[in-house]
């Protein structure tokens, strides 16, 4: 992989991540359309992944160290604040147990679907799933989650892993089919994201075999990925509130549609 290759892949890892449009379903479109191995770019995946990660912490820097501090408040020092906090953390954790189950038991099958006819078809699954999504779950009011809501969220994410579907759009979906606010499920959804992430790279990172990477690709990736994943989070967050899901959906079926067509 050169460095022009790696500041394209961060620019795709940026924009994907976040919109509901599958990053792992266009990772592999487009390593196919460089010439590149996705099997041989396992680290450069990792560290693009993790530049992701460090746009959202810090698109969220407030409202995720208040989640902390709550966290960490001692007990007599509680108040109804850290209580809803700390209650907001407990369900991002449980969000994360199902997609993180999954990873780890169907590990060695979801590497198997890497596969360019199926991202083609995952990715015209994504169309109808945004599709339903906007017709369906767009008139929630609710503004917290419960615990209900983030099992229904989790599984959702959990049924993502599978590369083409969107994780961003399937929670944000999830959780307006579950009756709340648009934003209120986009926030939750990116707050999700934050351990899930964590938890795919540590995994990742302990599992790799091939370590060799080039250090200026890891870098361009990482800081490309990093700067335009801040500008889809805040593109993302406009589409929910004018309800341009739809979009989206117009987008991933005609690339679903295109690349089933190429690879026939």
């Amino acid at each position: 992989m050169d460095v022009f290759q790696a500041f394209v892949l961060g620019i795709v890892q940026g924009i994907t991540e976040w919109l509901p449009i599958s990053s792992s379903g266009h990772l592999v479109i487009v390593q196919d359309l460089l010439g590149l191995d996705p099997a041989g770019n396992v680290v450069f995946d990792l560290i693009v992944h993790l530049g992701t990660l460090f746009a959202v912490m810090a698109f969220f820097r407030k409202e995720l160290a208040r989640i902390v501090l709550a966290v960490f408040t001692k007990g007599s020092q509680v108040g109804p604040q850290e209580h809803t906090l700390r209650l907001l953390a407990g369900l991002l954790i449980v969000g994360t147990i199902p997609a993180g189950v999954v990873g780890v038991l169907f590990s060695d099958s979801i590497e198997s679907v890497f596969d360019l006819r199926l991202v083609g078809f995952a990715l015209l699954a994504n169309a109808c799933l945004l599709f339903a999504f906007e017709r369906i779950g767009s008139e929630g009011t609710r503004r917290s989650a419960r615990l209900r809501d983030a099992i229904v969220i989790g599984l959702f994410q959990a049924f993502a892993i599978l590369p083409g579907i969107s994780r961003s759009g399937s929670i944000i979906g999830g959780g307006m089919m579950r009756g709340l606010e648009r934003e209120t499920a986009a926030v939750f959804a990116f707050l999700l994201s934050v351990p899930t992430l964590m938890g795919a790279f540590a995994v990742g990172a302990v599992t790799l075999d091939n370590t060799s990477a080039d250090l200026l690709t890891l870098v361009v990736g990482f800081f490309v990925a990093f700067a335009v994943g801040l500008a889809s989070i805040e593109y993302l967050l406009k589409a929910v509130r004018s309800k341009k899901l739809w979009v989206f959906a117009v987008y991933s079926a005609v690339v679903g549609v295109a690349v089933v067509a190429f690879t026939l």
